[in-house]
């Protein structure tokens, strides 16, 4: 007969923290689901982003309430009766976290596999007052590319990037900028129609690109897609550019496909999501 000792308290200690970390991990687990819910829909009750969630609902109620405390969340009141929201705590971190963000380190993978996808010249350029500034860039390996440099300024209204840098702004901070720039001079400084311009912009806003053809040099054909953070704030652009003697149909469909999954992707990086963005158009 085979002689079993009963468990001491010593051997169900381990066993009962083990237990314990499982719980709360899953714990955590069930309120950042709770949280991405709530970040998809302005207001749910408790039992319907249980529900949605798919979390106890006695669970969701405690974990709400403890999340509320620390201001990341908030009870709110509508047609449907109380529910929870996101809280304005969010609004401190996502602004932390921007100033911690270098958008240069960030957009250089995503720019080199635009560039592996279709082997041409892509830029990321940023807006600095009524100018494009170029901060960063990955070149072509053809012999025949299109070049650029660090810091390298074009005026806002000429070149495709620009047109993708004004897409986020109002009607009249586009009009606002025509006035600004009205005493430019020389070679591309000439201002084209202020309404023609909007119009312009609103089709880049329409399709998520803008395109150019022989602006910036006659050589030169280029496709831009505007960047947008956390806030859907347009905040850069990336820039596909290539010889205008290989941009080719087939070439500038391949183009307008990567600047825009480039765009949206380092949108996405910067946390923006299309449910976020805010039409200031008008």
């Amino acid at each position: 007969m085979t002689n079993r000792s009963l468990p001491t308290a010593d051997d169900e200690a381990p066993q009962r923290e083990e237990g314990d970390q499982r719980y709360r991990v899953e714990a955590v687990t069930r309120a950042v689901r709770l949280l991405k819910t709530l970040q998809q829909n302005a207001a749910m009750d408790t039992a319907t982003l249980a529900k949605a969630a798919d979390a106890p609902p006695a669970f969701t109620q405690q974990a709400m309430e403890t999340i509320a405390k620390q201001g990341l969340a908030r009870r709110s009141s509508g047609e449907g009766g109380e529910g929870w929201e996101l809280g304005l705590a969010w609004l401190q971190l996502a602004a932390a976290r921007s100033r911690q963000i270098d958008l240069r380190e960030l957009a250089l993978p995503v720019m080199r596999r635009m560039r592996d996808a279709v082997d041409e010249t892509v830029i990321l350029g940023v807006r600095r007052g009524g100018r494009r500034v170029n901060v960063d860039y990955v070149e072509s390996t053809q012999a025949i590319r299109r070049v650029t440099q660090h810091g390298h300024e074009s005026p806002l209204h000429v070149g495709a990037a620009g047109r993708a840098l004004l897409c986020g702004l109002t009607h009249e901070e586009i009009g606002d900028y025509f006035v600004s720039a009205a005493s430019g001079a020389g070679r591309n400084a000439r201002l084209l129609d202020v309404e023609r311009f909007i119009a312009q912009v609103e089709a880049v806003r329409a399709k998520g690109y803008a395109e150019a053809r022989g602006e910036l040099s006659d050589d030169s054909c280029a496709i831009a897609a505007p960047v947008r953070d956390h806030t859907g704030a347009v905040i850069a652009a990336l820039t596909i550019s290539c010889p205008s003697d290989r941009f080719t149909p087939e070439l500038e469909a391949a183009c307008i496909a990567n600047a825009r999954e480039g765009g949206a992707e380092l949108s996405r990086l910067l946390g923006y999501t299309p449910t976020k963005r805010v039409d200031r158009a008008n």
